[in-house]
């Protein structure tokens, strides 16, 4: 392995924020590399496990915090995540499948930071490192890596499921309405909005919302029929329903769809229905549809949807294959061609 981190001089060149800890704030700096101002500018690297910190002054101390404290970690998930889970804030992951290469989970942003290059790693320790002055590094006990095992792979949640309020697009089956037939934005807008502010739902009040949206944007913006995500997004839930903890994710992986659920939040998703294969709908299905993704089942490789496209699409469950090969954005129109296949979701937080 090569060489990962330097020791830090501080002469001037920058200087660094001093932040006086007491004993109780030392577990609040677990996985921060704080720089020691009142001396050389030593680096400690506070290991989350336990909140001990570990010296990375030489090259040998370095090498050894990091073969005796980092994660291995399949290249999948170096590669495909963006915003890490708060299990693995501050740790160091290691790329088992890519020559070993490190990466540093910066607590405040849960981003990873590149520790390949001795260049590399002064960056990250200059721009992320706390200074820290002596009498609040003293607060923190100093570890020692021969006492200490390697961590324990993190442990990854087998499923989740969100209690999201149901309801069809045609709420009592009045599926003749053209506003209904073309409903499941509002619909999954509606559902997934509901949730997030902790509010129920009636299908008195699906019916009048799903139709006050659709006669909204066709006022405003000219059409009700297919929206886009990126029109579902600013058109219904931001503008209709008022609600700004959603964003478009573009071009997703399967593995970031199920991150987003182990994080906490449900996914709005745009869909070739008929390559859903549901035998409620009639067939063969809407060519463009859109449901609520609410759960993911890691042992039966299912994801459990809110799919308002039939009146038994309550915690409806598709295979992790087939939900993701369907996922694709339609413009906003009616029926308009397809040109390209692009994997964008809405997701949705509280």
């Amino acid at each position: 392995m090569n060489y990962k981190l330097l020791r830090i001089t501080i002469l001037g060149a920058f200087l660094v924020p001093v932040v006086v800890f007491a004993a109780h704030f030392a577990g609040e700096r677990s996985g921060y590399i704080l720089l020691q101002v009142e001396d050389n500018g030593e680096a400690w690297y506070v290991y989350p496990e336990n909140a001990n910190r570990y010296y990375l002054g030489r090259p040998h101390d370095a090498f050894a915090v990091m073969r005796s404290l980092s994660l291995g970690v399949k290249h999948e998930i170096i590669a495909n995540t963006e915003i890490y889970p708060e299990r693995l804030s501050g740790m160091i992951l290691l790329d088992v499948e890519n020559n070993g290469e490190a990466y540093y989970i910066y607590p405040k942003d849960r981003k990873k930071y590149y520790l390949g290059r001795p260049d590399d790693a002064f960056r990250i320790m200059r721009e992320l490192g706390a200074g820290i002055a002596n009498s609040g590094l003293v607060n923190i006990p100093v570890g020692s890596i021969n006492h200490i095992s390697p961590p324990a792979p993190p442990t990854v949640a087998k499923s989740i499921l969100q209690v999201v309020p149901f309801t069809s697009q045609a709420p009592f089956g009045n599926w003749a309405d053209k506003r209904q037939q073309d409903g499941c934005e509002e619909a999954s807008a509606l559902m997934a909005v509901k949730w997030a502010r902790g509010e129920s739902l009636t299908s008195d009040k699906a019916l009048r919302e799903i139709l006050g949206a659709s006669d909204y944007i066709q006022k405003k913006y000219g059409e009700y029929r297919d929206v886009s995500a990126a029109d579902t997004l600013n058109w219904i839930i931001k503008d209709y329903f008022k609600y700004d903890k959603a964003t478009i994710k573009e071009d997703v992986t399967l593995q970031q769809i199920i991150d987003e659920l182990l994080q906490g939040n449900v996914i709005v998703a745009p869909m070739n229905g008929q390559s859903l294969h549901n035998p409620k709908f009639v067939a063969p299905g809407p060519p463009n549809h859109m449901l609520v993704i609410i759960g993911y089942d890691a042992d039966r490789k299912v994801f459990i949807t809110n799919d308002p496209g039939t009146r038994l699409g309550k915690s409806y469950e598709y295979s992790l294959d087939v939900i993701y090969d369907a996922i694709r954005v339609y413009p906003t129109g009616y029926h308009k061609p397809i040109e390209r296949i692009e994997k964008d979701i809405i997701v949705v937080s509280k």
